[in-house]
């Protein structure tokens, strides 16, 4: 590097620049703090590596660094990246040696102003230093070509990319907004003729007396009641759905008994679900929640168990609490879970947790909904027995 030349010296009617020199070379950093200070510029430290000068440069605060690319330890690329993340106004500057252009890419692509060569004169630093301070890009004439050219390819590929990933979403928010109206419409024309059937088969049930039917027929009756409840249950998942983005989930709190509402849970299984469930619940354990909301959460979690578990192995639900919370957890013999699909598993029409089709894919997701609106919360985890383990959390009713 040639010493410096006065006619490069910067105007200096304002403060002088603060200028931190990072380059494992001794020398180097000599020659390039001479220039820098003959100039009038303060050079406020010096490091040999990346790590030494991002202390250096958490410490000092300067307004330009001049940053090596090959370092021992942290590189420049790595240095200037979190640097620029910890002080967002810093100007870094590159220091290459020729051949170094794909690391040039990489730093720029970091944030950083600019570059230029190690065997730049003393005037050339100088002035890249003032310039870039005072909001202009200087890069080294030699490399200039090799690098745009490669800068303009690696911008085409990441505006492709970002095309790309903008018509994903733009795909993805146009399937949102028609799943969305199909179950507005869905909700909006079951739930008349479902209340109908509801009405008319509970007429039929007080009507008939269990000793006026036949045994088949009773279990008939029984069966299609079922039937129509849990029909009437998706319409009520469809309803969430179609107005959860309108107005929110409404609940009314209060006051519920967690052993009564998990054994109304069971009952309301078919005989053999009901068979295969098995509820531990800690005595006068009272939750602070809306009792019919917090059974459709129940009854969701224990039929998805039910559902993707082997033929006749047990559903284990256990309720206990916690500090200020009743914690249910539903657990299940089945397959688990893949970690792959735990980030959207609770995503409206999300994927079913094990892959298998069928189902709209929002029980999960109004689970979730339905215990926010309540102030509570639910995860789930693998278990001892490779199924999977669903944890709820909801407030516990004061004992006043």
């Amino acid at each position: 590097m040639a010493d410096p030349d006065a006619s490069t010296l910067t105007d200096t009617t304002g403060p002088p620049l603060r200028v931190l020199i990072v380059d494992d070379s001794a020398w180097l950093r000599q020659h390039v703090r001479g220039a820098l200070e003959h100039a009038g510029l303060v050079v406020v430290g010096e490091a040999g590596d990346g790590a030494n000068a991002l202390a250096q440069a958490a410490a000092q605060h300067p307004d330009v660094v001049l940053m090596d690319l090959r370092m021992p330890g942290m590189d420049g690329v790595q240095a200037t990246r979190e640097l620029l993340v910890e002080q967002a106004g810093t100007i870094v500057l590159l220091l290459a040696a020729d051949g170094e252009e794909s690391l040039v890419l990489e730093a720029l692509m970091a944030g950083a102003r600019g570059y230029l060569r190690k065997a730049a004169s003393a005037a050339e630093v100088v002035d890249t230093v003032a310039t870039a301070a005072a909001g202009q890009v200087r890069i080294a004439g030699r490399v200039t070509r090799p690098l745009l050219d490669k800068l303009v390819e690696t911008l085409g590929r990441e505006r492709q990319t970002r095309q790309a990933a903008e018509q994903a979403h733009r795909s993805s928010e146009h399937l949102r907004r028609r799943q969305q109206q199909f179950a507005t419409m869905a909700a909006h024309e079951l739930r008349t003729p479902v209340a109908a059937l509801l009405g008319s088969l509970a007429t039929l049930e007080r009507l008939l007396s269990p000793d006026r039917l036949q045994p088949q027929e009773l279990e008939l009756l029984g069966a299609t009641s079922r039937q129509v409840r849990r029909l009437g249950r998706l319409v009520e998942d469809l309803n969430v759905v179609a107005t959860q983005t309108s107005g929110g989930i409404s609940v009314t709190p209060t006051r519920v008994e967690v052993a009564q509402l998990l054994k109304d849970v069971v009952a309301d299984l078919d005989h053999l679900g009901a068979r295969r469930v098995r509820v531990a619940a800690a005595p006068d354990l009272w939750a602070w929640a809306d009792p019919g909301r917090l059974a459709q959460v129940l009854i969701n979690l224990v039929r998805n168990a039910l559902q993707y578990s082997p033929p006749g192995s047990p559903v284990e639900v256990a309720a206990g609490v916690g500090p200020g919370l009743v914690q249910i957890t539903v657990s299940d013999h089945g397959p688990g879970i893949a970690s792959d699909k735990l980030p959207q598993l609770f995503d409206r029409f999300g994927e079913h947790p094990f892959g298998q089709t069928g189902g709209l894919g929002v029980g999960l997701w109004i689970v979730r909904e339905l215990l926010a609106a309540m102030g509570g919360n639910v995860w789930v985890e693998h278990n001892a027995s490779g199924g999977s383990s669903f944890h709820i959390a909801i407030p516990a009713a004061s004992w006043a």
